[in-house]
C-alpha cells in the first residue's frame, strides 16, 4: 500500500480501524505507517512544514491545526466530532500536496 491509499483510509475511514476518528489516532496512524516505510517521509514533510510556516520549529502536527484554525491552535482546542474531522482531513491534504511535490522533483531529474 502507499501514501495515496493510505491517506484516502485515514481521511475518508479511520473510525474502521481505531474507533473514534481523533487527530492524535489520526498522527500516530501516519506515523506507524511512515516508520513501517522506512524511507523518512515525516521527517521531509516536518522540514516542508516548517519552511511554509517561516522556519517555524513547531512540530508538523501542530503547525496542520495553526493552518486549520488558525494561531494558538492546540489538540485541546479541537472540541467536536467535526474539528477532529477538518484537522484529519486539512492533515492528509497536507501530505498529498507535499507528497505530489517530491514526486515532481523526482521527475524533473
Amino acid at each position: 500500500m502507499g501514501w495515496d491509499e493510505f491517506l484516502w483510509h485515514v481521511d475518508h475511514r479511520l473510525g474502521m480501524y481505531v474507533g473514534r476518528p481523533r487527530y492524535e489516532r489520526a498522527f500516530s496512524a501516519l506515523t506507524g505507517f511512515d516508520l513501517a516505510r522506512g524511507r523518512g517521509e515525516l521527517a521531509e514533510f516536518q522540514g516542508w512544514m516548517s519552511v511554509r510556516h517561516r522556519g517555524s520549529s513547531l512540530a508538523f502536527w501542530s503547525l496542520v491545526l495553526v493552518e486549520t484554525f488558525g494561531e494558538g491552535a492546540t489538540e485541546d482546542s479541537l472540541a467536536s466530532d467535526d474539528d477532529h474531522t477538518r484537522a484529519i482531513s486539512n492533515l492528509c491534504r497536507l501530505l498529498r500536496e507535499f507528497l505530489g511535490q517530491q514526486v515532481s522533483i523526482v521527475d524533473q531529474r
